[in-house]
């Protein structure tokens, strides 16, 4: 009796363990990060001026995880073309976030109300994107 490799490489795989795929698990990075940064900022924003340094640190990081995100969804034969939309306005919106940023450490006061709402849109468009994802994805499971 031949046992079949694919068997053979199932049988080697341990009981119980999870399979992460990359692109939820950024995701979630992601969304979990904008809302340390929301928070950091407004302590930041409080007085807590310690704290800014971690602030710039999570903003650099975030954008690399989003611009890494977006990579893989163009590259990513099953995502759909709105997950594309929303990933290319994240990158925009968090960009933009990090152009204001030096901005008001410069003193520009004015641009923090901007800065404040791009957080909370981080946010928002972090949770559209997830969503439009599972949605996606157990769409194609049905078919």
């Amino acid at each position: 009796m031949a046992v079949k490799l694919k068997d053979a490489d199932h049988a080697l795989e341990p009981r119980g363990t999870l399979a992460l795929k990359p692109i939820p698990v950024l995701g979630t990075i992601v969304l979990l990060g904008a809302i340390v940064q929301l928070i950091l900022g407004f302590v930041v924003a409080g007085g807590m001026d310690s704290l800014v340094r971690v602030h710039i640190l999570f903003g650099f990081v975030g954008l690399a995880l989003v611009i890494a995100l977006l990579v893989i969804a163009f590259r990513t034969k099953t995502a759909t073309l709105y997950s594309k939309l929303a990933m290319i306005i994240l990158v925009i919106v968090v960009l933009a976030q990090v152009g204001l940023g030096p901005q008001l450490l410069g003193g520009v006061e004015s641009l923090a109300l901007s800065h404040e709402a791009n957080g909370f849109v981080v946010i928002i468009l972090s949770l559209l994107t997830g969503g439009i994802t599972f949605w996606s994805a157990k769409r194609k499971v049905k078919a």
